[in-house]
């Protein structure tokens, strides 16, 4: 068998993969690549009118960045930072005259606000949500609302002191020390509201989850994928702002 000839190429091959690898596994070890916990809590609500105001609410907390919140909708395998693949879904229907909502929609994807876009977004289908309404593709249909903490260093003493407390209690050592120091991942502080545009009220968790509620009662669906002390923080903010329960649907549990 003929050996491998080591060439300075070659050489240079293997550094390069080295380096990748290198880079690779410290950004990953730094919370660059998986997020640690991936949670999804809902709570029922009174009407469908209340979705809009609930979101606001939640993305109105004074420890979430402002600038952080961004739409991204997927259709299919479609995707992109815009409503762009659900007006093109919504424009392909037959059967009803979407018209009106198509330039509706068109109107609410010129915001450059993304808190007030993805809030407009369900309060323009709103209307419209019965005649949206389609079993089989609403889990292929959604329109996420990413949401994040501020940084650490940006928050308040108080709501700082509090997470970090929560975060040294409900996860690792580890964890706790690079959220209380400079270099805090930012996937340890993300997570999304989902919105299903052809099953708005979201009202499948019914089937599996039991949110002492009507069974027809709307469910706003929060999802995180960092640090556990963190979300609950912030389901208890909003417990203790609106009043609202919040029930374990999917995801790890806190």
């Amino acid at each position: 068998m003929q050996s491998m000839r080591i060439t300075p190429s070659l050489v240079a091959v293997i550094v390069v993969v080295a380096l990748v690898l290198v880079f690779v596994l410290k950004f990953w070890g730094q919370g660059g690549i998986l997020p640690p916990h991936e949670f999804a809590y809902g709570t029922a609500l009174r009407n469908s009118d209340a979705i809009p105001e609930r979101m606001d609410q939640f993305l109105s907390l004074e420890v979430l960045d402002a600038n952080q919140v961004q739409i991204q909708t997927f259709v299919g395998n479609n995707s992109a930072k815009n409503l762009s693949p659900l007006i093109g879904y919504i424009s392909s229907q037959r059967g009803h005259d979407f018209s009106a909502l198509v330039a509706a929609l068109k109107a609410v994807d010129q915001l450059s606000d993304q808190k007030e876009k993805a809030i407009r977004l369900v309060k323009t289908l709103l209307p419209y949500k019965e005649a949206l309404k389609n079993k089989a593709q609403q889990g292929s249909i959604i329109v996420f609302v990413y949401y994040a903490l501020k940084k650490p260093s940006e928050l308040s003493p108080e709501a700082k002191g509090k997470i970090s407390s929560l975060v040294r209690q409900l996860d690792t050592a580890a964890q706790a020390d690079k959220f209380d120091s400079a270099e805090c991942p930012s996937n340890y502080l993300r997570g999304n509201i989902n919105i299903y545009p052809a099953a708005l009220d979201n009202t499948s968790w019914h089937d599996t989850v039991e949110f002492n509620s009507p069974k027809d009662a709307p469910v706003l669906e929060i999802r995180f994928m960092g640090l556990k002390g963190i979300f609950r923080y912030l389901l208890d903010e909003m417990t203790a702002k609106t009043g609202a329960a919040f029930v374990h649907v999917d995801g790890e549990s806190l």
